[in-house]
């Protein structure tokens, strides 16, 4: 089989805001992480799809699919054999134990959290993480602010508190990625989001028996956009774009949403778009082609 490219994930470390790109070659491959900011790239999705591979929820590690799988289901990004080494069910809270696998079953028993993370006034959403995992959790959903709100011996007081929330409050446990974008250019204030944490964490206290940690608030924005660089409101989705090219310089990269300039325009797109796709993918720059029409941050 030809030399080609995958995309099986991003990811964030202490070098930064990254893209991971599988290289195969005669069904085996090579990894690489592709640091993003600054950085002048073009990405082109292509028609084929391939396991993105294994995580290991004791080592909290990322690995090659070894089978150098093809996906031939649209629903899934990872082949039946890293599925079953993966064996992580989000909705565990709806199985019986012996319906969870023996990896998530001591996942589950370390020690996790509950935050609440800010995406924009008015829009704070609740949710949970191991320990270990927080704040690559944080940073692979995009979330503004964080408050890390309680420490929790296991994944199910963690899920028990989450939703006590989620219902007590009406705060959403999911922001779709549509939304994230229409706000991205929305300017932030670090301390207006503390007064609307502090002011949901006093509806939280009244309806749980434990308080809340007020310490624990922190500004995630140097992770995306470490540059600093100013988001125009004439940024342009191209996530829904038939053509599935991103190419420029990268300016930055929010959960999912990588930014990038293109000829004096700022755009961005979903790497959630292409994930698992087979693609193109080179170190230049080439014309982006777009409908003229900006994003609304309402």
């Amino acid at each position: 089989m030809a030399k080609f490219t995958s995309l099986s994930g991003y990811g964030f470390d202490s070098s930064g805001s990254f893209l991971r790109l599988d290289h195969h070659e005669n069904g085996s491959i090579s990894r690489e992480l592709f640091y993003l900011v600054g950085r002048t790239f073009t990405l082109k999705k292509e028609l084929g799809r391939f396991c993105t591979g294994q995580f290991d929820l004791k080592t909290l590690e990322n690995d090659v699919c070894p089978n150098a799988a093809e996906l031939l289901s649209p629903k899934a990004n990872v082949c039946f054999d890293c599925f079953d080494f993966i064996g992580f069910n989000p909705a565990f809270y709806h199985l019986e134990q012996h319906q969870i696998s023996s990896q998530q079953r001591a996942y589950n028993q370390t020690k996790h959290i509950v935050y609440l993370a800010f995406f924009a006034p008015g829009l704070i959403k609740v949710g949970i993480s191991s320990n270990d995992r927080k704040e690559h959790r944080w940073k692979e959903q995009g979330a503004r602010f964080i408050a890390h709100i309680f420490t929790v011996p296991n994944a199910y007081e963690a899920r028990h508190i989450e939703e006590k929330i989620s219902s007590k409050l009406k705060l959403p446990e999911v922001v779709l990625g549509k939304k994230k974008r229409g706000l991205l250019s929305a300017k932030l204030d670090f301390n207006s989001a503390k007064a609307e944490f502090y002011s949901l964490m006093n509806q939280i206290d009244s309806v749980l028996p434990n308080k809340s940690n007020r310490e624990r608030i922190y500004d995630m924005e140097a992770y995306y956009n470490p540059e600093n660089i100013r988001l125009m409101s004439t940024i342009i989705d191209v996530s829904e774009h038939t053509d599935g090219k991103i190419s420029g310089k990268c300016l930055g990269l929010f959960g999912d949403i990588v930014l990038f300039e293109n000829e004096g325009q700022q755009f961005m797109c979903s790497l959630k778009k292409l994930i698992s796709y087979k693609v193109i993918f080179s170190e230049d720059e080439e014309k982006v082609d777009f409908e003229p029409q900006q994003i609304s941050m309402f």
